[in-house]
C-alpha cells in the first residue's frame, strides 16, 4: 500500500525513520523523524524519548545527536516560531515542566 511505497521511497533516499513506538494517543506512530545514512551514527538511538503531553494528542520527541552543529552565519539561520497570540506562554511552560 501507500505506507510501503512511502517507506521504500525514504529507503531509496538513504533515509531511516528512527522513531519506534506510538507518538499519538491513538496508539499510532504519526510523528516521524528521518535521518540520512551519513548522520545516523551521530544519533544516540538508545536515548530517544517519546514523552506524552497533557495538552496535545501528539507526544514530544527528544533526540540527542553526538556531534556539534557546524557553525553557521547568523543570516543563514532558519528560525521557526509560533505567533505569541496563538499560545499561552505560562501554560506552555507549565505543561512542558521538567523533561530529560
Amino acid at each position: 500500500g501507500e505506507v510501503r511505497e512511502f517507506k521504500a521511497s525514504m529507503t531509496a533516499l538513504d533515509l531511516t525513520q528512527v522513531i519506534q513506538g506510538p507518538t499519538h494517543t491513538g496508539g499510532n506512530t504519526l510523528d516521524l523523524v528521518f535521518v540520512s545514512g551519513q548522520c545516523l551514527s551521530d544519533l544516540d538511538t538508545e536515548n530517544i524519548v517519546i514523552a506524552p503531553l497533557s495538552w496535545s494528542d501528539h507526544s514530544l520527541l527528544c533526540l540527542d545527536f553526538l556531534t556539534a552543529v557546524p557553525h553557521r552565519r547568523e543570516a543563514d539561520q532558519t528560525i521557526w516560531y509560533r505567533p505569541r497570540r496563538l499560545m499561552e506562554p505560562e501554560r506552555f511552560q507549565t505543561e512542558l515542566g521538567p523533561f530529560p
